[in-house]
């Protein structure tokens, strides 16, 4: 199921929209949190898109272990070692711009839920391009 589609890896078509959406997430989501007048109109939004993103994350991760299989198991190790931890920070994310809606009612715990998110948004964009940068290496290095 997640090998190939159409003779053509699913990873190679799931990935490129993790490495755009995750990053772009990250950032909408400080966005969205640090500005109250955001932070009430769009947290759930802005929660359910990360969801949506981190589904993608596991998509990405499956269909990069099935293409691994295929192609003999010794490709990439360490990218698929990276790759393998996305959907935890992808998770965080959701995670942490849940609980900023959350605190709405709770105003006190506001402020900690925001910088949590933003530790989990940079995270996850820092995690991001060492997983991307280290795929792209075991790709096209040496070639």
């Amino acid at each position: 199921m997640f090998d190939q589609i159409t003779g053509l890896p699913v990873h190679a078509l799931v990935i490129h929209a993790v490495v755009v959406l995750l990053p772009l997430m990250a950032v909408l989501t400080v966005a969205a949190v640090v500005r109250p007048g955001l932070r009430d109109r769009f947290a759930w939004w802005v929660t359910a898109a990360n969801a949506a993103v981190f589904a993608m994350t596991l998509v990405a991760k499956e269909s990069g272990q099935a293409l691994q299989k295929r192609l003999g198991g010794q490709i990439a190790i360490d990218h698929g070692n990276l790759g393998s931890l996305l959907p935890l920070f992808a998770l965080f994310l959701v995670v942490t711009s849940a609980s900023v809606a959350a605190t709405r009612r709770n105003r006190a715990l506001g402020p900690v839920a925001v910088v949590v998110t933003i530790i989990a948004a940079v995270a996850s964009l820092i995690w991001t391009v060492r997983v991307g940068d280290s795929g792209a290496r075991a790709l096209w290095e040496g070639r």
